[in-house]
This record gives C-alpha cells, sequence and structure tokens, in this order.
C-alpha cells in the first residue's frame, strides 16, 4: 500500500477569487507553451519512483490506453510512450500542442481543454503530471472516472520544487537578497499536498476505489544554468516585468555560484494520488 490510506475528510481546491482564478487558468493556457523548449529544459523529471508507481501499481506497460492530460512539453509522454502505452494526449495550450506532435507524432493529440474534450472512455489509466490543479474540479473529476475502463487506474501527481518540509538552502539565500521567495513554492502547495482532500476527490468527485496517496522526498543537485532555467519556467516569474524577472533570475543563478559553491542541492517533493475504477 501507499504510505498514506486516504481518509475521508473533504477537500476542494480554493482559489480564493473564482474569477481571478478562472483569468489565471486561461493565461496559463497560453503561457507556458510560448516557449516549450525552454519549459522542457527548466522542468527535472520526476522520481523513478513515479513511474515505478504507474507500472506495478496502474498496470501502465505495452499495449495499454492512457490518456494523459496536459502532456505540456510531453515530459511523461516520453515515458509512456517507451513502455509501449498508446497514448491519447489532452493539450490546450498551442505552443505545447506544436511541440508535442514534432516530436512525439505517434501520440494522437486532442487540442482543447480537458474538461471540453471529447475523449471517449476505455482508458486502462488516465495520468495528469502537474497539471490537474489548473482544471475546473467540478467538471474534470467526474470525467477523469468516466474515461477509465472499469478496473483502470488513476494517477495524478506534482512536484513541488522545494520541499516545505525540508531547508532549502538556495531559497533561504534569496529571500535574504530578495526579501521574498521567487516561485512561491514552499507556500503556495496546500492543493497538492493536502492528501485527504486531494484522496477525497478521487474518492467521491471521480468515483475511485482503492485510493492512496505517496509523498515521495527527492534530492536534486543543480548548476546554475537549471535553476536559472527552472525559475524561468514558473507562472509567477514569468509575470514579473522584464527588468524584475531578469533581476530575480540573475540572483538566483549569482547565488548558486558565489554562495553555494557551484551547485544546489534542492530539496524536492513529489505527491502521488492514485485510484481504481470499481469492476
Amino acid at each position: 500500500m501507499f504510505p498514506y490510506d486516504c481518509g475521508m475528510e473533504s477537500g476542494r481546491h480554493a482559489s480564493g477569487d473564482g474569477t481571478s482564478f478562472d483569468a489565471l487558468r486561461q493565461l496559463a493556457r497560453h503561457t507556458y507553451g510560448a516557449d516549450a523548449a525552454g519549459y522542457r529544459d527548466g522542468r527535472p523529471d520526476y522520481p523513478a519512483r513515479v513511474y515505478e508507481v504507474l507500472r506495478s501499481k496502474c498496470a501502465v506497460g505495452a499495449g495499454s490506453r492512457v490518456l494523459e492530460i496536459g502532456p505540456g512539453s510531453g515530459l511523461v509522454t516520453g515515458h509512456l510512450v517507451a513502455v509501449g502505452a498508446r497514448v491519447v494526449a489532452v493539450e490546450p495550450d498551442q505552443g505545447f500542442a506544436e511541440h508535442l506532435g514534432r516530436v512525439m507524432p505517434e501520440v494522437q493529440l486532442v487540442r482543447a481543454p480537458f474538461e471540453e474534450a471529447d475523449v471517449g472512455d476505455g482508458f486502462d489509466a488516465v495520468v495528469a503530471a502537474t497539471s490537474f490543479h489548473w482544471l475546473d474540479q467540478s467538471t474534470a473529476l467526474p470525467k477523469l472516472g468516466g474515461a477509465l475502463r472499469p478496473g483502470g487506474w488513476g494517477a495524478i501527481w506534482w512536484t513541488v520544487f522545494s520541499d516545505p518540509y525540508r531547508e532549502d538552502p538556495l531559497l533561504a539565500a534569496a529571500n535574504a537578497v530578495l526579501g521574498f521567495e521567487p516561485g512561491n513554492q514552499r507556500r503556495g502547495t496546500g492543493f497538492q499536498l493536502d492528501t485527504d482532500a486531494r484522496c477525497e476527490d478521487l474518492r467521491r468527485g471521480a468515483g475511485l476505489v482503492d485510493v492512496s496517496a505517496e509523498l515521495i522526498p527527492w534530492d536534486l543537485p543543480m548548476a546554475a544554468d537549471q535553476v536559472r532555467a527552472l525559475f524561468s519556467s514558473m507562472m509567477t516569474i514569468r509575470q514579473l516585468p522584464d527588468d524584475e524577472r531578469l533581476r530575480v533570475l540573475d540572483t538566483m543563478s549569482g547565488l548558486v555560484n558565489e554562495r553555494l559553491g557551484g551547485i544546489a542541492t534542492r530539496p524536492h517533493l513529489t505527491a502521488v494520488y492514485i485510484g481504481r475504477k470499481a469492476t
């Protein structure tokens, strides 16, 4: 079993001002893919444990029909294709969709928001990597469950690029210089890390059973250029005025070289949630 057998407390995706969140969601669906290659270079892969879960618990492998929600630049998609899965990828961002169509023509692309997409049903697995928080949960959760065949598995997961439960020397140094933590990773993780609420979503919202959660702590050594690329890919950094964005990125890469000996070993945390459609 996963370390967390999920409890029954309810939870919802709270955005504060619903209108502003809707606007941010629409912005996200046109922003990240504007530099798909840069986004791909900036985002680290998920820990091996994620792919082990997909294989051993969700039975993703050769011949599996897999629906991927929000594949972005295709980081996870490549792993799915490599194990022989037949992938349908739902991507609303035109830039990402064009990139994915070029680099993985074997993937069937649906260029629409998941809430509106015609995806059908009968999938062996439905997966979403660091994307499900952008969706309208009231629509997306039932649709996730409806897309699965009986016995199929849903899996959603996120990586938090600074584990809020462990010290991050780079962010501590950045906060001292800038007066804030770039990326807002440690404070903006309530949705991703609320295991009770996310499990409740899969159980009641998507109608799944055998719902479990796992938190995977891991460390990533990052050179200055990797740190710069990662923070360049974050929405909160992309929204800054040009001069402020460059100041933040210069500060982050400079701290790696000047205070951390050229390598920042940063704590990451990946939260994985899975559930099965009853037979």
